[in-house]
C-alpha cells in the first residue's frame, strides 16, 4: 500500500479530521491534505510523530520491499530532478534572454543606447552564438530529465 493511502486509513480508523491530526503534528491541513493525495511527503520528524500517534514502529510505515519505501525513494528522486532542472536551466534562460534583449535594444533602438555601449555586428554575431549554444544546453538538459523520468516510471 502507497504511503499516502497508508496515512489516510490510519487517521480515518483514528477517527480523526485533518484538522485535528495537523494540530497535533504542528503542521497545516493543506500538508496532511498533501501527504494523503501524495503530492508530498513528510520528513523524518513527521514520519516519527505518526508513528507514535498511529502505534507504528518506522519499521512498520516503511517496510523494505514494499512500495511505500519506492514510492518515498522516487519523489526524493523527483524533487532533485526539480531543483536540478531549476539549476540547469536558470543560467541558460536568463543569460539567454539578457543577451537578446542586448542584441535588439542595441539594434532597434540604438539612439537610446550611448555610443561608448553600442555593440557592434562582429560581438552581436558571437551574442547571438552565445544565446544558439544556451539553447542547444537547455534542449539538452530537458532530454536528460526526461530520460531519467522515464526510468523512474
Amino acid at each position: 500500500m502507497a504511503l499516502n493511502k497508508l496515512l489516510r486509513q490510519k487517521r480515518l480508523t483514528a477517527n480523526w479530521t485533518q484538522e485535528q491530526l495537523a494540530a497535533q503534528l504542528f503542521v497545516s491541513t493543506k500538508t496532511i491534505s498533501n501527504w494523503e493525495t501524495g503530492k508530498t511527503f513528510p520528513d523524518i520528524e513527521s514520519l516519527i510523530s505518526l508513528c507514535q500517534l498511529y502505534h507504528l514502529s518506522l519499521d512498520q510505515l516503511l517496510i523494505k520491499g514494499t512500495d511505500i519505501v519506492d514510492d518515498y525513494k522516487k519523489n526524493e528522486i523527483l524533487a532533485a530532478v526539480a531543483k536540478k532542472r531549476k539549476q540547469q536551466f536558470g543560467g541558460p534562460i536568463l543569460s539567454s534572454t539578457i543577451l537578446f534583449l542586448l542584441c535588439v535594444g542595441n539594434s532597434l533602438f540604438p539612439t537610446v543606447i550611448p555610443s561608448q555601449l553600442r555593440l557592434g555586428i562582429g560581438v552581436q554575431g558571437v551574442l547571438l552564438l552565445v544565446i544558439l549554444c544556451d539553447v542547444v544546453a537547455t534542449y539538452y538538459f530537458d532530454k536528460q530529465i526526461k530520460a531519467l523520468k522515464q526510468q523512474l516510471d
